[in-house]
């Protein structure tokens, strides 16, 4: 079994620290993920287009995840060492593996997002 390492994922400067989820739109352009930045308020768009996969759970189910890693100081991460992905290649026979499939998390006091991408996100600043 693998052991997540959450690294700090950082794309733009404002998006430092954590952020807190407005919504998510599963449609044929991608997922959007709409977020505000906690204390400056700023609204931001992640696209995943496409995307291999995505889970959302509430926070007080990924009590482990939190416990080992002792915290989030920043929301948005990459996961090294995926127990997802490995769960994936397990899942799919080996059918993705060798992609360069990359795991995202944002981590708020009240939803945690797992995406699944073969490529990096577009961020949007929205008004």
């Amino acid at each position: 079994m693998s052991i997540n390492i959450y690294s700090i994922w950082q794309p733009i400067q404002e998006l430092k620290g954590r952020v807190l989820i407005n919504r998510v739109e599963d449609t044929d352009d991608g997922l959007a993920i709409y977020i505000h930045h906690s204390k400056s308020k700023k609204k931001f768009k992640i696209l995943f287009d496409p995307y291999v996969a995505y889970r959302n759970m509430d926070e007080s189910y990924r009590a482990r995840t939190f416990s080992e890693s002792g915290g989030f100081e920043n929301s948005l991460n990459t996961v090294k060492n995926s127990s997802w992905l490995e769960w994936l290649h397990a899942e799919s026979q080996g059918y993705y593996q060798g992609d360069d499939i990359i795991h995202y998390s944002i981590i708020t006091d009240a939803d945690c997002i797992d995406v699944l991408s073969e490529v990096e996100p577009e961020i949007e600043a929205l008004q």
